[in-house]
């Protein structure tokens, strides 16, 4: 309670006129994901509702505040109750919102590959190696719960981890397990506990203890959009299928009530991401088109340096577009380009377009231990991708 109170007054403090460390622009009226997402069927929330227009930051009182603005004013929570239970809806959802989750992905130290590259479960996607992020920013209308619903995914996670290689894991060391991922997970995601909402705009304040210093527009910030589903209860992995963990508002065949819908000739692989902050034209698209069912690849979401400087290598060199073409090839085990910026399709198959064939296991061992020798990449990705690899034996 004592926290709760000292965020909102610190919140409070940080409301006064101050200088924004950078302002990055969206466009308008993309909030449909890879291109083909539908609102759902209901009154409160239709087309620019989750429109994603801007994003800054700026030092205040006690840590950073961040603000995103949308296309139209955020929905208010009085006056609205819950489909199931007719709970109303401020009981649940007690900052000035209901609708959305944000999710602020903040590469620190710029170099590729260092860090983490998933995003929180439900999102279907993850964030692009040139943007490894070392803290995570969650806005959610109910941020206690989905910190719960996190740490529990991770155990779960953990727990089937340490089967697969040991064949069983102890109450005890299952206990102490939890002890150590809640301490990781409270120095890697923070979940605003209070925001003020006021028209088209939300600011939350980020305690400066948790991002150790103030914004810097030589960070990247990969910001995603999502629908909020409020009512979504149980272990992460519960329910149907198509209800995606984390409170996020998945998506289903046609036009539905409580999904982003698609039509049916879209893959029903497709991302329930509703905007992202994307550096151009197209970019938005591309990424969230960038996923295989088959393989499994995730859809790899870029972020926004508001200074423009691309990534480094571990070695302090800028990653060049042939250096970024080799770890692809390697990564997803093809010789597919990377797109450009500005793209608007993914990357061609390589039977489609004529390109060579994919690589087999033993030339992308071969060549993921040539990136490492090169400094392209860091021991720990290298560690990483080779059981990604080995993985697929």
């Amino acid at each position: 309670m004592r926290s709760a109170v000292l965020l909102l007054s610190l919140l409070a403090a940080a409301t006064a006129a101050a200088t924004p460390t950078f302002v990055l622009q969206d466009r308008k009226g993309d909030d449909h994901g890879a291109g083909d997402l539908i609102y759902p069927n209901r009154d409160d929330l239709q087309k620019g509702d989750l429109d994603l227009v801007s994003f800054s930051a700026e030092p205040a009182k006690g840590g950073t505040l961040f603000k995103v603005e949308f296309a139209r004013p955020i929905r208010d929570p009085r006056g609205v109750v819950t489909q199931v239970g007719q709970i109303p809806m401020d009981r649940l959802a007690r900052n000035g919102f209901y609708t959305f989750n944000i999710d602020v992905y903040i590469d620190t130290d710029r170099v590729a590959g260092s860090g983490k590259l998933h995003s929180v479960p439900g999102r279907g996607v993850e964030i692009d190696r040139q943007y490894a992020w070392e803290k995570a920013v969650v806005l959610t209308p109910r941020p206690e719960v989905a910190a719960s619903m996190l740490e529990n995914q991770l155990l779960l996670a953990a727990e089937a981890d340490i089967k697969a290689r040991e064949g069983r894991v102890s109450k005890y060391r299952l206990e102490y397990l939890a002890g150590e991922l809640k301490e990781e997970t409270d120095s890697l995601y923070f979940f605003p506990a209070r925001a003020r909402v006021s028209g088209r705009t939300v600011e939350f304040l980020v305690p400066e203890e948790f991002l150790a210093g103030p914004p810097s527009q030589s960070w990247a910030y990969t910001v995603i959009v999502t629908g909020a589903d409020l009512e979504q209860a149980g272990p992460p992995l519960s329910g149907p299928r198509r209800r995606a963990p984390m409170m996020t508002m998945g998506v289903a065949l046609g036009i539905t009530y409580d999904s982003f819908g698609i039509r049916s000739d879209v893959d029903s692989g497709v991302p329930p991401v509703v905007d992202l902050l994307a550096p151009g034209e197209g970019v938005q698209e591309a990424a969230l088109n960038s996923y295989d069912v088959v393989t499994p690849r995730y859809a790899a979401i870029p972020g926004v340096a508001p200074d423009g400087k691309p990534a480094v290598t571990p070695e302090g060199e800028a990653l060049s577009a042939e250096d970024a073409r080799r770890i692809e090839a390697v990564t997803q085990g093809g010789s597919a380009p990377v797109p450009a910026a500005g793209a608007t399709r993914p990357p061609a198959p390589a039977a489609a377009s004529g390109a060579a064939a994919p690589r087999t296991v033993a030339q992308r061992l071969r060549e993921l231990n040539q990136l490492l020798e090169d400094g392209l990449i860091t021991a720990e990705e290298h560690a990483d991708l080779r059981r990604k690899i080995l993985a697929e034996l």
